[in-house]
């Protein structure tokens, strides 16, 4: 059974159902009086074309994902991506925020039921910070970010003699989404410094994204590399940090780090710090070599890193190895995280420039509960990609998101939070084609 895909547009008969009632006593003889009808807002689901780094992205609304079949066939709100778009929206449903990556546009859309979007606003980001690859995140709905980091080894003599530090300047511009322009106070060039043995040793920040405010600070997950003077080559870190800045200052950045983990916790596409219900950041590590893999979230409380409680995805898995680009938190210490069985025998995702085939590790989907620093690792497809996913939906106490191989079938699976159980309810049918896949429910 194919879903209505058209706007839920009952506003009209609502407000002709209400000034039917008016007038209307306790001595109508006629029946009772219908109750208006309430109109439930819609989810919204993205799809992208092609699993390189170009990849078309669409976007349409559905009011009830639970049930039917949903595709992309002659369907869809293409948005404008030179790169797979980075998709983000208000929290009522309103308003698509899309950044078009290696262009530099924040563009602001209204949705209109379906697949009806409207433009309302556009920003080019690169102008102020100087950079057309920016990166983009919503931090609250009056909030956006759009941030980039650059680093590059320093020598005494240019780019010979010895090695001095690896220099790293950090572009921080904030939006206001309300009316899309760049808050006072953006910065272009801002020096980013470590411990002075650290910048000896080589280590350095490559990439920030990710970022989340929480009593009047900016935390940005990091990319945390070190560089290996001998080799000219960037190596892992026996490290983690994460850069913070004042939110009405951003010329006085800090950066946390420690030992305790090691790896980056700047994610890809998929968020990896949050905000729990106490204000503290809760900060997703990766670090993955070859097939080997941890994956870990750590909490930083009163600006620093709790080292004594650390969530151990693979420990909990059964001493599985792992890796994540990201995860989703649903509230009180429940969370949901795709993550790669990198034991298990690759899948093929899509083909490389030259028409040769390209590999991934097949995914999975794990419930974690911080609270106990256990996992549960539920029953979802086989052959999973969810390399470049990018948001999922809570509504009511149930956790959505959408899974199917690239190229293939799947549906939507629904999980309620208090639950436990591997399995979840089994919602809409999802299908795409060649190459292509499922990216973001929305709510």
């Amino acid at each position: 059974m194919k879903l209505n895909f058209r706007a839920l547009t009952g506003a009209v008969f609502i407000t002709a159902l209400l000034f039917s009632t008016v007038g209307c006593s306790s001595d109508d003889k006629d029946g009772p009086v219908t109750p208006p009808i309430k109109v439930d807002r819609d989810f919204q689901v993205a799809y992208a074309s092609g699993s390189g780094s170009q990849s078309a992205v669409y976007l349409q609304g559905l009011n009830d994902i639970s049930k039917g079949e949903i595709s992309f066939s002659g369907k869809g709100y293409q948005l404008p991506s030179s790169r797979t778009a980075r998709i983000f929206m208000s929290s009522d449903g309103k308003y698509v925020y899309n950044l078009n990556y290696t262009v530099g546009d924040l563009a602001k859309y209204e949705y209109k039921g379906g697949q009806n979007y409207v433009k309302i606003g556009e920003i080019d980001s690169s102008k102020p910070l100087g950079t057309k690859t920016g990166r983009f995140t919503k931090i609250s709905d009056e909030l956006g970010s759009v941030h980039y980091i650059t680093s590059k080894p320093l020598f005494t003599q240019g780019d010979k003699g010895d090695y001095i530090r690896n220099e790293m300047t950090a572009s921080i511009g904030l939006f206001d989404l309300k009316t899309m322009s760049i808050k006072p106070g953006y910065q272009s060039k801002i020096d980013i410094r470590l411990d002075e043995k650290l910048e000896k040793e080589g280590y350095h920040i490559w990439r920030i994204d990710a970022p989340v405010v929480s009593n009047g600070k900016l935390y940005y997950g990091a990319g945390f590399r070190k560089y290996n003077a001998k080799t000219g080559k960037n190596e892992s870190s026996n490290y983690t940090a994460v850069l913070v800045f004042n939110q009405n200052d951003l010329t006085k950045p800090k950066v946390l780090f420690t030992d305790k983990v090691q790896g980056d916790t700047n994610g890809y596409r998929t968020p990896t710090l949050y905000k729990n219900e106490r204000g503290e950041v809760l900060v997703m590590v990766n670090n993955k070599e070859g097939n080997k893999g941890q994956t870990k979230v750590i909490k930083i409380v009163n600006d620093k890193f709790d080292t004594g409680s650390i969530f151990d995805l693979g420990l909990a898995l059964g001493g599985k190895d792992v890796s994540s680009n990201g995860w989703f938190y649903a509230a009180n210490g429940i969370g949901y995280m795709p993550y790669e069985r990198l034991n298990e025998q690759g899948i093929q995702i899509g083909v490389d420039k030259d028409g040769q085939p390209t590999y991934s590790s097949p995914w999975g989907l794990a419930r974690i509960d911080l609270n106990t620093n256990t996992a549960v690792d539920l029953n979802v497809p086989k052959g999973l990609w969810l390399t470049q996913y990018q948001t999922s939906a809570v509504k009511n106490g149930v956790f959505y998101i959408a899974l199917a191989p690239i190229s293939g079938k799947g549906n939507i699976y629904m999980f309620d939070i208090k639950s436990t159980a591997k399995d979840g309810k089994v919602g809409a049918a999802i299908t795409s084609g060649a190459d292509q896949y499922y990216i973001g429910v929305y709510f």
